[in-house]
């Protein structure tokens, strides 16, 4: 099909609509760009504070403390995830919220947050709004907190990374840590049954005279030496578990603490004008061509 020279494209036609309505263009492109300038203005700022800390490769021993401490929070993690792609389940968790409140007293610090018809739920459903998910670079993770009080933004940023500390240290992460309390517990318990063994084999011993038997004495004796035996054992296990435990590395290391930010993150005036700016020329353009369709006579033959 050949193409005839009324349906090329007459770019002078074109400009030549840009020219005569330029001036509606114009109106357009700077009321768009004056109300995004205006709405940008009476937007209240909002601030970011972030915490950066350095989290360890995966392994077992990191694994298994990771999945406790989410275990704490109320999350179900499966064994094959990594440290850092389940930091953010662990800081978006209701307990974590729950301590970030409690210790920085948000409910009172915060305006409207003292209203009686706020349940706890929404409470902490907004707080979780404020904290974005945590970008990671490598090993190192940086934990973001928006609010519009720039002191607030990193108390809360510190107040998430303590929470974080608090229920990985306030759990027993690791096989060593584990032992450590069962032997403490038992401890105690071994203790008081060998006690009353060497006393019930003293008793029977001295006092029984030419009537003791045989049998008894054997038996009594036999119970003595194992409960000895538990005893010592559980003493050099909880020595050896001891020592293992202080060797323990924490699975995160905070590299930098939040601090108060002097610079807002939002509304940028400036980009949003911006964008007021080139969406306006593209609405006037339209309209302009608009206009000159209606305004065009039809042609008829």
């Amino acid at each position: 099909m050949v193409k005839t020279i009324d349906d090329e494209i007459d770019l002078k036609e074109y400009l030549a609509v840009l020219s005569s309505r330029w001036k509606i263009i114009a109106y357009i492109t700077v009321g768009i760009a004056i109300l995004a300038l205006f709405y940008s203005l009476i937007q209240k700022p909002v601030f970011e504070a972030k915490t950066t800390i350095f989290v360890r490769s995966s392994s077992s021993s990191s694994l298994s403390q990771l999945s406790s401490l989410a275990g704490i929070a109320g999350i179900n993690l499966p064994s094959s995830s990594g440290t850092l792609d389940d930091l953010n389940n662990i800081l978006q968790s209701r307990s974590v919220a729950e301590k970030v409140i409690e210790d920085l007293n948000l409910t009172n610090r915060i305006p409207d947050w003292n209203n009686p018809k706020l349940t706890h739920l929404q409470l902490i459903a907004a707080l979780q709004g404020m904290l974005k998910k945590p970008r990671i670079d490598g090993n190192m993770a940086t934990i973001t907190v928006s609010n519009n009080d720039p002191a607030m933004a990193a108390d809360i940023a510190n107040g998430y990374l303590d929470a974080l500390s608090y229920y990985w240290n306030r759990l027993n992460f690791t096989e060593a840590g584990n032992k450590r309390d069962y032997i403490e517990k038992q401890l105690p318990v071994v203790e008081a049954k060998l006690k009353e063994s060497e006393q019930r084999y003293k008793a029977y011993t001295l006092l029984g005279g030419s009537k003791l038997n045989g049998v008894e004495v054997i038996r009594l004796q036999r119970e003595m030496e194992i409960q000895n035996t538990v005893y010592t054992m559980l003493r050099k296990e909880y020595e050896t578990v001891k020592l293992e435990a202080s060797k323990e590395i924490p699975p995160f290391s905070v590299v930098d603490r939040a601090v108060k930010p002097e610079v807002k993150s939002s509304p940028k005036v400036k980009f949003n004008t911006i964008i007021g700016l080139v969406l306006g020329v593209c609405i006037g353009i339209f309209i302009a061509f608009l206009q000159e369709y209606w305004e065009k006579p039809v042609a008829t033959k």
